[in-house]
């Protein structure tokens, strides 16, 4: 489970702590909205649970965060995100379309970090490796905006900055006002002062930078190929281009990291990195980032919530329910040929959400060595 801290002292609220989650509110704020009659009965079911001094679901103080920076408008759309996303992978729902998507710019990245499949051979040559056609980008963002995702994150196997046409792809994607949530994951390493005002004048609301220490020579051991120096430079003048040039922005900045040796300091990482960024977040090391070479395992048969959760969409249109199977044994399709929806509820991936119900997901690799 990931750990947030922010600098307000903010540190997993529940919905008792946010008075502004009132049965009121969720009636007034939702008076003239226009939604789906899926979406209309998430939010009756708001009021039930409000009438009886309730809420559907746990607010995180990450999502308590976001709310706060976020306009009121929104505010019933990203719960009714939250829900789905918590919710329907425990009653095990299909909604429609997927509720998040996580879009690939390209798979290259320009780090070796050390615990990253970007470190398997077998995987960094063709055809695993490449850059995503802009007009099959924006035929994904345009279909996924069409059918209600909530949220995009531009990410998932490489590192996004190295696209030539990444502020292309950010000028797009901010152009769609059904996303109530676009995130970037970055290492930092090619943040400069343009691609900061275009995040800045974009509608990301989020940008994670992935980073594991805030001591120099761990970070350069952990992170081959980076150089703390330019990174720490390069978080602090987006930073203070924001508060510079966009004192208004919603943009959140956050730091993560993974903790996988004995001598990282989770502490000294949090308070380091607290008085920069906006929050910080750091997850223990799970082997699934290494599923291939796990031993398959029996005793894992839980289902995975990602296969209600969310889609991801490599760099050349291949789709597939998870990162931890990065050379992509599950896809259910490929958006050249087919569309999300077709992708979301076909056969293949209605058959795999069945097997891991069955708690049979050992029948397919990776799942039965992977702990999710």
């Amino acid at each position: 489970m990931e750990k947030f801290y922010h600098p307000s002292g903010l540190r997993f609220l529940e919905n008792k702590d946010l008075p502004f989650i009132s049965l009121n509110k969720i009636i007034e704020l939702s008076k003239d909205l226009k939604l789906d009659i899926e979406d209309k009965n998430i939010v009756k079911n708001f009021i039930v649970s409000l009438k009886k001094k309730k809420f559907p679901f746990i607010l995180t103080s990450q999502e308590y965060f976001h709310l706060k920076r976020m306009s009121e408008k929104n505010w019933i759309k990203y719960l009714i995100y939250r829900y789905k996303l918590k919710i329907y992978p425990k009653k095990k729902i299909v909604s429609k379309f997927p509720v998040y998507l996580l879009v690939e710019p390209t798979s290259v990245c320009n780090l070796r970090c050390v615990m990253c499949f970007q470190i398997d051979k077998s995987f960094t040559k063709k055809p695993y490796m490449g850059f995503m056609d802009f007009n099959l980008f924006k035929k994904i963002i345009d279909e996924a905006a069409n059918n209600g995702t909530s949220a995009i994150t531009l990410a998932s196997r490489g590192e996004p900055l190295l696209h030539p046409k990444i502020s292309e792809m950010i000028k797009y994607v901010s152009k769609k006002e059904s996303f109530i949530d676009i995130k970037l994951n970055t290492n930092a390493t090619r943040l400069n002062e343009k691609l900061c005002h275009e995040i800045l004048k974009s509608n990301i609301n989020m940008v994670v930078v992935s980073i594991d220490s805030h001591v120099k020579k761990q970070y350069e051991e952990i992170r081959k190929g980076g150089k703390f120096d330019e990174v720490l430079k390069n978080i602090k003048l987006l930073v203070d281009t924001r508060k510079k040039f966009y004192k208004n922005s919603k943009l959140e900045i956050r730091v993560s990291g993974v903790k996988f040796k004995e001598d990282q300091n989770e502490n000294n990482f949090r308070k380091f990195w607290s008085k920069i960024v906006d929050n910080v977040a750091y997850v223990q090391y799970q082997n699934r980032w290494n599923t291939y070479k796990n031993k398959p395992n029996k005793k894992i048969n839980h289902p995975c919530v990602y296969l209600w959760e969310r889609l991801y969409v490599w760099f050349d249109g291949v789709c597939n329910p998870c990162d931890a199977d990065y050379k992509s044994f599950l896809s259910p399709g490929n958006l050249n040929n087919k569309s999300i929806k077709e992708v979301w509820n076909s056969d293949q991936l209605n058959k795999l959400r069945n097997l891991h119900i069955s708690k049979k997901r050992h029948k397919y690799n990776p799942c039965d060595r992977c702990g999710l």
